[in-house]
């Protein structure tokens, strides 16, 4: 990666800046497991709830996976235990995200301390035992300056996660097969080596290849540094109905698709992102697993 692109992911992004923390910031590790250990002491998955154990009540706390900056997340975590981040806070009194925000926080806290980071969003093979499943997914890859390489990484497995769902893989290190990233499944699913269907949330029945170009769209503005929420649609994918998929627009895709391919390419990861069939302005439609469908302008 030229010096220019690892100085841009060296810094924050009006997403992953954590704003006023203070003393929240005392001691801070800089090895990568025990920051990973960090956001997984801060936040728990909503879909994992169960994993842990508790019961928490839908409507006081499931609304919490709606937060979009790292800033508001921190002022949930004071409100409800001031302690310094690296103090483990027990599950039921974590901040209630999803996937991304494991991610996000892993992310602001590497840009805390001067390491170039950035979100993937992709699919998981490694929360099923079916070989053939790819689960909609977000992580952190970062670099790594003693090996001059990007690695990926989920904060989201944690032990429990680890234990309860037989997850084998390395989420300090996990290989290109292990995640999949959104522009890797738009090519799978085009080339007929996987069937489309197999790409998304097949448990509540949203999948497919319309779901993939979503996930281009965020894994797109993620590298442009602005982390959206994993059902935040805008421009190109924002349709209605949401699956709608023009197949004038596959070549398109296709072409987006081969810039994601070079993420390490800044220029032309800018200036796609800043066409207006990409570019995140205005309103856009967020389909908020509590809430429903929402409009909404970004700060």
């Amino acid at each position: 990666m030229q010096p220019d692109g690892l100085a841009f992911y060296g810094v924050q992004s009006a997403t992953t800046d954590p704003g006023q923390r203070t003393t929240l910031d005392a001691d801070l590790p800089s090895d990568i497991e025990s920051l990973v250990a960090i956001v997984q002491g801060l936040v728990v998955d909503k879909d994992f709830i169960g994993l842990y154990g508790l019961d928490l009540d839908a409507q006081a706390r499931l609304g919490e996976v709606d937060t979009r900056y790292a800033s508001d997340i921190y002022r949930r975590l004071i409100e409800k235990d001031p302690r310094p981040l690296r103090e483990l806070r027990e599950p039921g009194v974590r901040f209630v995200g999803s996937c991304r925000d494991y991610a996000l926080l892993l992310c602001s806290l590497l840009r805390h301390l001067g390491v170039p980071a950035r979100l993937r969003f992709g699919f998981a093979t490694y929360f099923s035992k079916n070989p053939d499943s790819f689960s909609d997914h977000c992580i952190c890859e970062y670099w790594n300056e003693t090996e001059n390489r990007w690695m990926f990484v989920d904060p989201n497995v944690d032990p429990v996660v680890k234990s309860r769902l037989g997850v084998t893989a390395n989420a300090l290190d996990l290989t290109r097969e292990e995640f999949v990233v959104a522009a890797d499944g738009w090519r799978l699913a085009r080339d007929g080596k996987v069937s489309p269907d197999r790409f998304g949330v097949p448990s509540i029945g949203i999948q497919g290849l319309w779901f993939i170009r979503g996930s281009l769209m965020r894994d797109l503005a993620a590298l442009n540094k602005v982390e959206l929420l994993p059902w935040d649609y805008w421009g190109l994918a924002d349709r209605t109905p949401i699956e709608t998929l023009p197949t004038g627009e596959l070549p398109v895709l296709d072409a987006l698709s081969a810039v994601l391919d070079k993420p390490d390419e800044l220029g032309p990861i800018r200036s796609t992102f800043s066409r207006p069939e990409f570019a995140v302005a205005g309103l856009i439609r967020s389909f908020s697993p509590l809430r429903g469908e929402t409009r909404m302008v970004l700060r």
